[in-house]
């Protein structure tokens, strides 16, 4: 059975695992990490008994606006509607945030269930390393 927390309390080996076994980047830097983990004002885990098996963050001013960062289920786990829940838990009681994300165009249908569409109003400066 896989237990949620809605906490910043994360084993930062484990999420670096998640990370590089999702095929995420920027877990090499445990420093770093932490920081994107402290720097969330929203942040969901799933854990499968003591492992770490799914993790979602959003930066925000908790008032109008909120970036949704991260979204990572480890392939093991993917289909058992982990990755549903967690964005679920994300967004509960947040219907006066405006949320945004990048997504990559293999799971642009997953965000569009949470109601995220396409928007042509977007700009962004990618980082340098």
């Amino acid at each position: 059975m896989i237990a949620y927390r809605e906490t910043q309390d994360i084993d930062l080996e484990q999420l670096a695992a998640l990370f590089r076994t999702a095929g995420f980047e920027g877990g090499e830097d445990r420093a770093r990490l932490a920081q994107q983990v402290a720097g969330a004002r929203y942040v969901v885990s799933a854990w499968d008994g003591a492992r770490l098996v799914g993790f979602a963050r959003a930066i925000s001013d908790g008032a109008r606006n909120a970036y949704v960062s991260t979204v990572a289920v480890l392939p093991a786990y993917r289909g058992r509607g982990i990755g549903r829940e967690l964005m679920t838990r994300l967004l509960a009681d947040k219907d006066g945030i405006l949320f945004v994300l990048h997504a990559r165009v293999e799971v642009k249908e997953f965000y569009a269930r949470f109601g995220f569409s396409e928007a042509e109003d977007m700009m962004r400066r990618p980082r340098k390393f």
